[in-house]
């Protein structure tokens, strides 16, 4: 008899954590397991829930301080086998219910370097911080990211390290391909990421105006930033230049589209857009945050910039326009260390 799998969210809208679980869903051993993905719903869905081999359940609670009750009646009623939850409410949500049904494997996902975080959304209280960690112990496994990410667990929440794992983020086989680079002399650069405080387009729009006229811009995404950057891309006279493109479902086809993908966040999980760019044979510049040490091979498919090098992020910008690079090379390579196989496979270790 297979065993049932629970991959819990709070919605299937656009972000690394939903894409990252709506993709094991579908990676985990079909002859060993069925496969749940258990969301509770919202007017965006940004990915596809026709999916053969898994069943995709809409608790249509929206928030999880309303969602108690269904998702334990859920959880007493198929009796899964695992639960695998992500973020810090749907994990603080699943500890709790866990708490009246009795599931045998219990893994929460971790997707971000708490201290940073906090301080960025002025979130460090004393009583979250608590919650969270008296929640989490709940928990048979935490999944990290990253090393930084389980760093962060360890000195913040006193988490037994023998509870801890990092496995990184799957990605899938690509089939588009790259174009050649248009003699029109203009470079392209493609950022991909949530219009929202942590990721720091602010730093960006100021590299721009440190760059020739040739190198343009694309920004696809949405978020509360939407007005401040739309505002200071005025401000600085870059409009020309710069293309704000609002959410997008062709972000393959970006990808393949530009001569680079850059990130300027202050902190990060680990960046999916980034992993997502080089299996795509587009290579990357980020400032160092969590998780880039294991993705970038610094000359091989990008570059990494310490934080606040305004300065080192416009010169490796404009030497990875116009260099060449094996793309072929970087998306084999990519495809070998973080496969959807392979990071399946690390997942259903923790349960098997």
């Amino acid at each position: 008899m297979k065993k049932k799998v629970f991959f819990i969210l709070s919605s299937l809208g656009a972000g690394g954590s939903e894409r990252v679980f709506w993709l094991l869903s579908q990676g985990f051993d079909k002859n060993v397991y069925e496969t749940y993905i258990v969301h509770l719903g919202s007017d965006v869905t940004a990915f596809s829930t026709d999916l053969e081999g898994v069943t995709v359940i809409n608790l249509k609670t929206v928030r999880a301080s309303r969602s108690f009750r269904k998702l334990h009646q859920l959880i007493k009623k198929e009796q899964p086998h695992a639960v695998f939850s992500t973020g810090a409410n749907m994990n603080i949500l699943v500890a709790l219910i866990s708490m009246l049904n009795k599931i045998p494997c219990k893994i929460a996902r971790e997707a971000n370097v708490y201290k940073e975080m906090a301080s960025i959304r002025g979130s460090d209280s004393l009583l979250l911080k608590v919650l969270i960690g008296l929640s989490y112990r709940v928990f048979d496994h935490v999944v990290c990211q990253s090393i930084e990410i389980k760093n962060s667990f360890i000195k913040s929440f006193r988490f037994p390290v023998k509870r801890l794992s990092i496995i990184a983020n799957p990605v899938l086989n690509s089939t588009f391909q790259r174009r050649i680079k248009s003699n029109d002399g203009i470079n392209k650069i493609l950022i991909v990421a949530r219009l929202e405080p942590e990721k720091a387009h602010f730093r960006l729009l100021a590299i721009m105006t440190k760059l020739p006229e040739n190198f343009h811009l694309t920004i696809a995404g949405e978020g509360s930033c939407y007005h401040e950057i739309n505002q200071q891309i005025k401000r600085l006279k870059i409009g020309h230049r710069v293309v704000m493109l609002g959410k997008v479902n062709y972000v393959d086809q970006l990808i393949i589209s530009h001569d680079v993908s850059v990130l300027t966040s202050l902190s990060e999980g680990f960046p999916n857009a980034l992993l997502e760019s080089i299996a795509r044979g587009t290579p990357v510049i980020s400032y160092k945050v969590s998780g880039i040490s294991d993705l970038v091979l610094p000359g091989f498919n990008g570059y990494i910039i310490d934080q606040g090098d305004e300065l080192g992020f416009v010169t490796h910008l404009q030497q990875a326009c116009l260099r060449k690079w094996n793309h072929d090379e970087m998306i084999e390579d990519i495809q070998d260390r973080f496969s959807l196989e392979k990071i399946a496979k690390s997942y259903q270790n923790l349960i098997a």
